[in-house]
């Protein structure tokens, strides 16, 4: 195989990755015509409906003015974008605000030549923008008149190769132009009649011209002789539409009917893309490479962009395979992968990018193990062998994981399978199953033997199993189980990889080895150091130079040593595929050096080690400065007229604004982040965020600088893009108006003093006059006072009467109350006399004791203490007695008594006491009064003393 066939082979490994654009994303026609860059890295593109504008998030249509097709654009450094139409050409600019406006140079071409049909190329050379159509070329310089080249014969396409305009007149041949006429090229006759696509350099002095559909030339100068290639028949029925070289030396043709071809300077197809493989449409009318390696499609249905640069690509659908990937096999040139649809192969040597589905395979793979010229293939429905691109049963059983050599036996092999292990021999290069072992039915997927010859089983949801055989593999003789308890860190997502030719065991956080001497395990601190604490090894494989692909919880990366052995990763190239990998059972398999295939949820990724991803720097574009102050938002400025070096002057009522900004990086614009901060306003940076604007409302006055930057899916970050504005105080707070308020200021107090002093007038003779009359209003104040004091005598007066009435209603109540218990002693005092008598057999004691009695009893009846009792109770209760005598003259002076102790809410039996009656006596006494103040049955007599 020679090296270019080599290279031929390797320039894809599959298809690349597409990223497409339908009609509705860009909002404008199917047909694009022509793609180009400006040196903010943002995109135009040339369409049915106008102008498009790409920066990396939104899409802008530009209509054309009379509705016509935009056929070609070119950007020119002064900042236009120079396109060309129907019957139509000129430039867009942009205006005070930065908004794009167009400027039609149809009125500067003289009359007679106004009559074209469309421009399709347009080119720069020598400070000349030229608009080639098929009738004239027109060259435009800014400041000069239009000038018209008019060819003898009529034109087809133009082409700008080495600073110099190039064209072929129909039925001349390919000229080329020297001032302002063209020159017939020697032997560019041999051009007179095949219609050219495009003109390329190939090397020195020579040039690559690519026709239409007559096949692919060398021009040396003088002569035009046919490209020799290796596969012309896979050109040979192709319409090609447009050819450019791009920046590695290769070829990209865009066909009429094909879809897309790259090839190498001698001939050889690297890549051949169609709509099967990805890109949006067969007819691809437009090709350009942006700054980042990426190749843009204009085509007649949408726009492609095909990641030329990326060290990626994919095995899925597009090239025969369906399902996730989960294992995958290198064998003879041929590659076979294992989906959960079945088993596919590839015999395209190196491409690998036409797979067919293996015959007897449909299913789940799990693993794929070379068996000398033979397959082994562990599959949902057992282990297979595939011999001659057919997939056959070795034996009924349940699904089958694995395959493991047994050390030391060639020729037999342990298989994994759902429900344990078993052994198998070859015989004939044919496997047998020898013996299904009893006594172990954990399902076996991750297998390896040590270099003692123990077989170790991982259990993800359990632990490690290490399992003894006898000298024969006839039985299992002893089966360790390690958890947990056994120093590994938890039961569940403990791995098993072999690096190094030794067993390492990733799990939960960190990584393990197995210690012999102590009988478990520890944690492995040099390896466990090449990782971030707490991340978790999902998968691991070493390449033959010690490199180690991973995949773990948080990233995918490449671990790396140098010469001295010092550790590096590589993660950030591998952001881009994190998203797309199979998150079932992860799967990576190292095919060589350079050919690394990880499991995907569609198909495979393919790494291409010996790509180098170039890291081109990329903008930030602050696309726009809007004032969202008013109802409607308004623009203030776009990045085409924003310096970073000027300071932006703001009223304040714009200062409420919304930043608009993207990234000119197009690979995985969904996975850009952006990081934004304004100066004078926020404290630090923005965390990162997908978002592509930012807005402030309301902000002071004062000085500030919005500042923005983008971070790619690879982690690269770029400039930040700045925008400093001043927001101007409001007219209130202007130094005119502070002058203003001054004035004003000196203006009122002057006025202020005047008019204090007026009133300091007005006030003395109004005070002079108030003195006269509060003094009168003061003697009347005095008397009004003296009245007052006179009343205040007059109420302490009542009040010390009232107090001392109050003291003699107390003494009254007190001395009722020592006259009720005098009485009632003395009662009881006769009462214990009396019964002396009674007992008392000596008469002259019984004499002296009814004399005793007598003088109780008068002493009881006794009508001074009534009296006494009598003055001091009128005089508290208003001469109660002498009224009540007045009013009823009939009462008794007994009924008078019982009037009175009514009065003080005495009970009947206090009253009893005090009147020396019983009780009974007291009701009688009631009943015969009620009768004497002639009362209602219905009126209480105690309420009647109360209120007379």
């Amino acid at each position: 195989m020679t090296a270019a066939s080599l290279s031929a082979q390797q320039y894809f490994f599959g298809n690349p990755f597409i990223r497409n654009f339908s009609t509705d994303e860009f909002a404008g026609g199917i047909q694009s015509w022509g793609i180009v860059q400006d040196n903010r890295e943002v995109l135009y593109v040339a369409n049915n409906f106008g102008m498009l504008e790409f920066d990396g998030s939104l899409w802008t249509n530009y209509p054309m003015q009379r509705g016509t097709k935009v056929r070609s654009v070119h950007t020119s450094s002064n900042g236009r974008i120079y396109i060309g139409s129907q019957a139509d050409f000129g430039y867009f600019e942009p205006d005070g605000v930065g908004k794009l406006e167009y400027h039609s140079l149809l009125d500067s071409i003289p009359e007679e030549y106004r009559r074209f049909d469309e421009v399709w190329r347009i080119y720069e050379i020598g400070g000349k923008v030229y608009f080639c159509t098929f009738k004239y070329l027109y060259a435009f310089q800014p400041g000069k008149p239009l000038q018209v080249i008019v060819p003898g014969n009529p034109l087809e396409f133009s082409f700008k190769v080495n600073e110099q305009l190039y064209a072929l007149e129909w039925n001349v041949g390919l000229s080329v132009l020297e001032g302002n006429r063209l020159r017939l090229l020697p032997g560019g006759e041999f051009f007179a009649n095949r219609q050219i696509a495009s003109v390329l350099p190939y090397g020195g002095k020579q040039l690559i011209v690519f026709t239409i559909n007559d096949g692919i030339y060398l021009y040396d100068g003088n002569k035009a002789t046919a490209l020799p290639m290796a596969n012309q028949a896979a050109l040979q029925e192709t319409i090609i539409n447009q050819a450019v070289m791009l920046k590695d030396g290769t070829f990209a043709l865009g066909t009429q009917n094909d879809g897309l071809y790259l090839m190498n300077k001698n001939g050889e197809v690297l890549l051949h893309l169609t709509r099967r493989d990805g890109i949006h449409d067969n007819t691809v009318h437009a090709l350009y490479q942006d700054v980042h390696g990426n190749l843009w499609l204009a085509l007649n249905n949408g726009l492609s962009m095909v990641e030329l640069s990326s060290p990626f690509s994919r095995i899925d659908a597009t090239t025969g395979v369906s399902g996730s990937g989960y294992a995958a096999y290198q064998q003879d040139e041929k590659l076979y992968i294992g989906t959960n649809s079945g088993l596919y192969r590839s015999d395209r040597a190196g491409a690998y990018r036409g797979f067919s589905l293996v015959p007897n395979s449909n299913g789940q793979v799990y693993q794929l193990r070379g068996f000398g010229d033979l397959l082994l293939m562990g599959h949902h429905k057992g282990p297979y062998i595939v011999d001659n691109a057919m997939a056959s049963l070795l034996y009924a059983g349940k699904g089958a994981w694995d395959f493991v050599p047994v050390p030391g036996k060639p020729g037999f092999y342990i298989v994994g399978s759902y429900d344990g292990i078993s052994l198998v021999e070859a015989v004939n290069g044919r496997l047998r199953l020898v013996r299904k072992y009893g006594g172990f039915e954990e399902s076996s997927r991750v297998l390896s033997f040590d270099g003692s010859g123990t077989l170790w089983m991982a259990h993800g949801y359990k632990g490690i199993f290490k399992i003894s055989f006898d000298d024969s593999y006839g039985r299992i003789t002893k089966t360790r189980f390690y958890n947990s308890k056994d120093g590994l860190p938890s039961d569940l997502l403990v791995n098993m990889e072999l690096i190094r030719n030794q067993l390492v065991f990733p799990a939960m956080y960190g990584i393990y080895r197995y210690d012999p001497q102590r009988d478990r395990f520890v944690k492995d601190e040099e390896f466990s150091s090449y990782f971030r604490e707490g991340e978790h090894l999902v998968e691991m494989e070493e390449d033959l130079l010690g490199n180690i692909y991973f995949i773990s919880n948080q990233r995918v990366g490449r671990l790396s040593f140098d010469k001295f052995g010092k550790p590096s990763i590589e993660d950030r190239l591998f952001q881009t595929i994190r998203d797309r990998l199979n998150d079932d059972l992860s799967y990576i398999r190292v095919l060589d050096l350079n050919n690394v295939l990880f499991g995907a949820k569609d198909g495979f990724v393919h790494y291409n080690a010996g790509k180098q991803k170039v890291m081109h720097p990329f903008n930030t574009q602050l696309t726009q400065v809007i004032s969202t102050s008013q109802e409607v938002d308004s623009l203030l400025f776009s990045e085409r007229v924003v310096s970073e070096e000027a300071t932006y002057e703001l009223p304040y009522e714009l200062n409420s604004l919304r930043f608009a900004y993207a990234s000119s990086f197009f690979e995985s614009p969904e996975k850009t982040q952006y990081q934004y901060l304004l100066e004078n306003f926020d404290k630090s940076w923005s965390e990162w965020t997908g978002k592509t604007e930012k807005e402030y409302t309301n902000l002071s006055e004062g000085d500030y600088v919005f500042r923005v930057r983008s971070r790619n899916v690879y982690g690269t970050t770029s400039e930040s893009k700045s925008f400093a504005f001043k927001v101007h105080p409001p007219f209130y707070r202007s130094r005119i108006a502070f002058f203003a308020y001054i004035v004003a200021g000196f203006f009122l107090l002057g006025t202020f003093f005047h008019q204090v002093d007026k009133r300091f007038k007005r006030e003395k003779n109004r005070l002079m006059r108030d003195q006269e009359r509060r003094l009168s209003e003061k003697e009347s104040e005095v008397l009004e006072v003296t009245k007052l004091n006179e009343q205040e005598i007059l109420r302490l007066r009542h009040e010390k009467q009232q107090s001392e009435i109050d003291h003699m209603n107390r003494e009254l109540t007190s001395s009722t109350f020592h006259l009720i218990n005098k009485n009632e002693l003395l009662n009881t005092v006769k009462q214990d006399l009396q019964g002396i008598i009674r007992k008392s057999e000596r008469p002259s004691h019984g004499d002296e004791l009814k004399r005793i009695i007598r003088n109780i009893e008068q002493n009881i009846t006794s009508d001074a203490d009534w009296n006494q009792f009598e003055l001091h109770f009128n005089h508290v209760h208003g001469d109660f007695t002498n009224r009540l005598q007045g009013k009823y003259p009939n009462l008794t002076p007994q009924e008078i008594k019982l009037s009175t102790y009514l009065r003080l809410n005495l009970t009947t039996k206090e009253i009893a006491q005090l009147l020396n009656i019983s009780v009974r006596g007291v009701e009688i006494g009631r009943y015969r009064l009620r009768k004497r103040l002639e009362l209602d049955r219905s009126e209480n007599l105690t309420d009647f003393m109360l209120k007379f």
